[in-house]
């Protein structure tokens, strides 16, 4: 017994050696994902971004800015409006619908970037839509407290890139219009990492983690 293990010592400890640097590596590439994950989530919840955000909730208060009346003709538009412009997201719908549904100092944040005002807002959809092959939002549920308006949907998106590897994920978007029945605030909630998981190294390192934890 003890040459058999005397002669197993080198490969023990070759193979020691090889689980180490395979362990090492995805411990650095874990590092790598969260380092940029942790950069995007301090960036967006402790920096400028958030501070904005904050500022932004708290001047589009309907207790401070009016929005249509409940139950009224103007509001069932609004509500319509928001609805049928993301039925299908593309650069002609945005092209189209975007102004008529937002007003000119929007403000507009998802889990990439954030955005004030209409122009900003229409660049960054169209740049967006460049990507895209297709995108619909089947918006299932809304709900109405106090002025503030929370549209749940599920996406589907397929990207130029990836044509044989649709997404389907859920989300919510908060609004809020204004007196005109036009939007003023737009938070959408959803999990961005579907689309972080389409990128090589990264996406095979965070299915492993979703895998793993």
């Amino acid at each position: 017994m003890t040459g058999d293990c005397l002669k197993s010592f080198p490969f023990a400890k070759e193979r020691t050696k090889e689980m180490f640097i395979f362990g090492t590596r995805n411990l650095v590439l874990i590092m790598m994902v969260l380092l940029i994950a942790g950069g995007c989530a301090h960036r967006g919840q402790e920096g400028g971004d958030m501070i904005r955000y904050e500022t932004i909730l708290a001047e589009t208060d309907p207790a401070k800015v009016a929005g249509p009346q409940p139950g009224s003709e103007l509001e069932k538009e609004a509500i319509a409006r928001f609805v049928d412009f993301y039925r299908v997201f593309s650069s002609e719908a945005i092209r189209k619908g975007l102004r008529g549904l937002y007003a000119d100092g929007a403000y507009f944040r998802d889990g990439f970037k954030e955005v004030v005002g209409i122009e900003a807002m229409e660049a960054y959809f169209l740049n967006s839509a460049e990507g895209i092959q297709t995108c619909t939002f089947d918006i299932q549920e809304t709900a109405v407290h106090g002025g503030n308006y929370y549209f749940r949907w599920v996406m589907h998106l397929t990207m130029k890139r990836y044509p044989d590897d649709s997404i389907r994920t859920v989300g919510m978007s908060h609004v809020r219009f204004d007196a005109k029945g036009k939007v003023i605030f737009h938070q959408d909630y959803w999990d961005t990492g579907v689309v972080y998981e389409k990128i090589p190294v990264m996406g095979a390192v965070i299915r492993w983690i979703k895998k793993k934890f």
